[in-house]
């Protein structure tokens, strides 16, 4: 198969990482399997420019989307309704889709299930017309996830402290209609 990887470099788990050591060994992972990979790095503001370019490519089989669960909705939704399949690489901070698919949480292993795995079926629904594949939500939670988005937090528990917070100030401040 011909895999074309976007990699948000400001997920949670790749901002932490040897990018350049790690893309060498998904490459080594995924050619010894006999699939071709090409591999772009780009910043989140750039991800669904990439995303959209990689999936009118006739030459992908499966994009491979790498980030939280915002860059796997994004490159789920750039998908919808094209002949290609998405490989997802939970490299966010909270990976609820991924971690919901049991695919595994740590990069090399999940790049190792990718290269071995099946295609498989998964819903996804619309709202606003906006495709999502794990969930959404209306009201206060809305809201509090709005407010931790202008939050700065670097790992997942800095996105707890920030979740709190913007829950703070959403009971506090809430909505009006």
């Amino acid at each position: 198969m011909r895999f074309a990887a976007v990699l948000n470099q400001e997920g949670g788990t790749l901002r932490t990482i040897d990018l350049s050591a790690f893309t060498d060994r998904m490459r080594q992972t995924l050619e010894a399997a006999g699939h071709s990979i090409d591999i772009d790095i780009v910043a989140g503001k750039d991800i669904v420019a990439t995303l959209d370019r990689i999936a009118s490519k006739h030459s992908v089989d499966i994009v491979l989307a790498g980030g939280g669960d915002g860059t796997i909705s994004a490159a789920a939704a750039r998908l919808m309704g094209r002949k290609k399949a998405l490989a997802i690489l939970p490299a966010g901070t909270m990976n609820l889709f991924a971690r919901g698919l049991g695919i595994p949480q740590t990069l090399d292993a999940a790049v190792k299930s990718l290269a071995d795995g099946e295609v498989i079926a998964v819903d996804m629904a619309t709202a606003n017309n906006k495709p999502f594949v794990h969930q959404f939500s209306i009201g206060m939670h809305a809201r509090m996830v709005q407010l931790r988005q202008t939050m700065e937090f670097g790992s997942r528990l800095g996105k707890m402290r920030a979740s709190v917070k913007a829950a703070w100030a959403a009971i506090n401040n809430p909505s009006t209609m």
